[in-house]
Parts: structure tokens; C-alpha cells; sequence
């Protein structure tokens, strides 16, 4: 998996009672792999962790623990650590557990750990989760929990969500978001929106919206459009892009995703995404709509995009990737709405 420097973890409750998160929902001793950027581990069954100290981890799943053999280096105050899992582990969904200096943490749903990946499959996308939000069909939660079960029982390899996850971006709302998301059977991947924003709050639970993955032969590529809203063209995201894009360039398929479009982006980061190495698609929503016929592509160079309508409303939408290409499915309702 590919991943920037200071990709950030969160960790879920211990059985044995320790807590990985702050009581507000904020990261713990594991800083990565998390749910919201698992890591999904092929043949070479390594992968990459980032703790705040130095110390023993494992995997675990179904009551066995699995040791793993982990080369450190420090980065910027932070340890990073290569895994190297032991020939023989089982596929499947693992938590990961960390021990340093007398604290333990365990995050579930962090580790994927795959015999072979397919050539065509299917993912997921929801986007505008809004969990805080009221609407006169039900409570943003309970419609999330309703598009989970949608997902789990849609064959599809993983889902990306694509920001607004939360309404308000508060604590409780935060806290009862992951404890719904955790309910997901598949790898799930996020990018925050402009709700999830307030006082840095994204940041504290789940780390840096710029991160790329690969699953197969094709490569993921979530960047974060707060940059280029509130922020100067020229800030790190946009060397993280162009690193991601260059790494990304043995992919079959390179596809972006992210919570919103807007052409006045940063030129730089434009240029990386959709004109020195263009995307082949590039996900998003924000608009609570589907893009029109007169949407679908960039302004400059052939990078098409698919906008999907809201989840608070009922939405969600499928991918076929194969060899043929990246086929979107018209959106699907998950709630049957007057």
C-alpha cells in the first residue's frame, strides 16, 4: 500500500478493556493502518504501520494472534514499521495490536489479508453520510446503518466513501459513525467532505485525506479538497499528489477519489491529476445530485467522473472494473423514499 509520511491511524477498544481512542474519538498509540485506510496485503504479506512509540505487534482474528517481524525507522517523531506477516496466514479481516511503553491498542477491520486479488471486480461508493443529520424519512445514522447492510450484502470487493460523514462534525457524531462503519464486512476507504471539518476534527480521528491504495491491478487515489478551498495553491498536498500519480503509473487503472470537483482547484494539482499523468476516473458527490448529461468529464484533458447522489437521501452506487474498463452503474436506492 502506498501511503504519505504522516498517514495517521485510529484503534478501536481493547477486549481486555483499554481504549485506542481518546473519550472524544481522537487517535491513539497506532496512528496507521485504520478503517477508514486499511491496509490489504498480497502475496508478499508485508505492510506498513506508523505507531507514536516503538513497539511489539500483531495480528489477530477469532481468537488467534499472529507475531509479525517489523523493521523500525523514525519519521518526524513518528515510528514507522515494515511488517513481514509468516508464510501460511489465513485470508481475511484482521485487528491490528500494538503494545509500546505499557499501552495496548487494537484496531479491527485494519488488516486484509488476500491469497490473490481478482481482475474484475466491483466497489462500492457512498457519499454525504451526514450522521448527526435529521431527515423526515429517518436520523443520518440510522440511514447509514441501512446503507452499511446495503453494502455488506452487495458482493463488492471494498467501499469508498467520499466525505461528509459526519453533519457537524462533533464528537458523538464522529464516535457513532465508526461504530457503525465497523459493522462493514468489506475494506472501507475514506475521504473527508467540508462537514467533517470543525476545529480539525477529521485530522484527530482518522489522519490525512491523501493516501493511495491498490487492489489488484488498478490503483486508488484519494486527495483532500479542503487545500484548495481554504488553503494556498502551493501546500504539501500537492507533492504528495505528484509523488502518488508517478507511483501510480504501472496501474491498469488509476482512479481518484475525493468529496468534491471545482475547477478552480490548484492549477498544480490539476495538472498532476487530469494533464501530466491523468486519472481515468475520478469519483466524488458533495452536489446531492447525479452529474448531468453536459458533466462528465474535466475541462482539460479526457479525465471522466462520475458524481453519485447523496446516502442521507437513500444513494449509493456501484463500480465494474475488469479489463474493459471502469464501468459506473446508475445510482441505486438503499431506501425506498416517497
Amino acid at each position: 500500500m502506498i501511503r504519505r509520511a504522516q498517514v495517521i491511524v485510529l484503534l478501536l477498544v481493547l477486549a481486555a478493556g483499554a481504549w485506542a481512542r481518546e473519550p472524544d474519538g481522537s487517535l491513539g498509540l497506532i496512528r496507521a493502518p485504520h478503517e477508514g485506510m486499511p491496509v490489504l496485503v498480497g502475496k508478499t504479506l508485508v505492510f506498513e504501520v506508523v505507531l507514536r512509540a516503538k513497539g511489539d505487534v500483531r495480528i489477530e482474528r477469532e481468537g488467534v494472534s499472529i507475531a509479525v517481524s517489523i523493521q523500525w525507522r523514525e519519521v518526524q517523531g513518528m515510528w514507522h514499521g515494515l511488517c513481514q506477516l509468516p508464510q501460511g496466514v489465513p485470508e481475511g479481516a484482521y485487528a491490528l495490536a500494538a503494545e509500546a511503553n505499557g499501552q495496548t491498542d487494537r484496531n479491527v477491520r485494519s488488516v486484509f489479508v488476500y491469497a490473490s486479488f481478482p481482475e474484475s471486480y466491483r466497489f462500492a461508493q457512498l457519499t454525504d453520510i451526514h450522521v448527526g443529520a435529521d431527515r423526515e424519512w429517518g436520523h443520518g445514522a440510522d440511514i447509514f446503518r441501512k446503507a452499511i447492510e446495503t453494502v455488506n450484502a452487495s458482493g463488492a470487493a471494498f467501499a469508498v466513501l467520499t466525505g461528509d460523514l459526519t453533519h457537524n462534525a462533533g464528537p458523538d457524531e464522529y464516535l457513532e459513525f465508526i461504530a457503525i462503519l465497523d459493522t462493514c464486512t468489506l475494506p472501507t476507504f475514506l475521504a473527508p467532505g467540508n462537514h467533517d471539518r470543525e476545529q480539525g476534527a477529521y485530522e484527530r480521528v482518522f489522519g490525512g485525506g491523501t493516501y493511495a491504495f491498490n487492489f489488484g491491478p488498478d490503483a486508488y487515489l484519494s486527495y483532500d479538497t479542503k487545500d484548495f478551498i481554504v488553503a494556498g495553491e502551493y501546500g504539501a498536498q500537492d507533492a504528495d499528489i505528484e509523488l502518488f500519480r508517478r507511483a501510480m503509473r504501472p496501474a491498469r487503472w488509476s482512479i481518484g477519489f475525493t468529496h468534491r470537483y471545482e475547477t478552480s482547484m490548484g492549477m498544480r494539482a490539476q495538472l498532476a491529476l487530469f494533464v501530466d499523468t491523468p486519472l481515468d476516473h475520478l469519483i466524488f458527490g458533495h452536489a446531492h445530485r447525479a452529474n448531468k448529461e453536459d458533466e462528465k468529464t474535466v475541462p482539460w484533458g479526457t479525465t471522466p467522473f462520475t458524481v453519485t447522489p447523496a446516502a442521507i437521501d437513500g444513494y449509493w452506487r456501484l463500480f465494474d472494473m475488469s479489463s474493459n474498463g471502469i464501468k459506473p452503474e446508475p445510482p441505486r436506492r438503499f431506501l425506498a423514499l416517497p
